[in-house]
């Protein structure tokens, strides 16, 4: 996977703008191992470009092992993985580099941990208010995958919506071994609690059923 890291001045203009909408200060935790870490110096880069476009945002880096310190408390499984700490302390991650069209959803997930408001329906909102079990939510996704930032949206949304439930976006090609682990054959795929997987994207509303279903197994 070969992977560029800039931002011409068109895309930068289109994010200030979107930062524009801000309002508490936004957090990217950045969790890194630089010389055991094949993409966190191209994590670490993208990360230091998307912070210098607002004052509003700031990066703090971790280098703790995994399993310990912060790492441990924000349930950080690999190198490279962000959070995004907002209005709360969300458990929003980005795990591996959110390149490509994930670069996307690592920006409205800024925007939206900064707000704490997300583009749902209202019952969809209070659909996904009113789980009351721990919920982990796993997108696994490519940089080149034009359907994957929709999912990794809506699991980010959900963990903004709800503390009990946690959402990474996976990157699958820098996480072979959860893909295998998983039997990722195409992306999306969304593997929630271990138990109910998701082949592609699908509606908000099927995603509030797919939810529902790993809350009752």
């Amino acid at each position: 996977m070969l992977l560029v890291v800039e931002m011409d001045e068109a895309t930068k203009e289109q994010v200030r703008v979107m930062f524009a909408t801000l309002e508490s200060d936004v957090t990217i935790h950045l969790f890194v191992k630089e010389h055991e870490c094949l993409y966190c110096g191209d994590t670490a880069k993208l990360a230091e470009l998307v912070a210098d476009l607002s004052n509003k945002v700031s990066i703090v880096k971790h280098t703790d092992d995994i399993g310990s310190g912060i790492a441990a408390e924000m349930g950080i499984r690999f190198h490279p993985t962000i959070v995004l700490h907002g209005k709360d302390k969300y458990k929003v991650r980005f795990m591996g580099i959110p390149a490509g069209h994930e670069f996307g959803a690592l920006i409205a997930s800024i925007v939206s941990v900064s707000t704490g408001a997300v583009p749902l329906e209202p019952d969809v909102i209070e659909d996904i208010k009113a789980i009351d079990k721990p919920l982990h939510i796993q997108v696994f996704t490519t940089p080149q995958c034009p359907y994957c930032p929709n999912m990794v949206r809506l699991a980010h949304y959900a963990a903004i919506i709800n503390p009990l439930i946690e959402a990474d976006m996976v990157e699958a090609l820098e996480f072979q071994e959860l893909a295998t682990k998983y039997q990722v054959f195409g992306v999306p795929k969304t593997v929630i609690n271990e138990t109910v997987h998701v082949e592609g994207a699908i509606s908000a509303d099927t995603f509030v059923e797919r939810l529902y279903d790993a809350v009752e197994k």
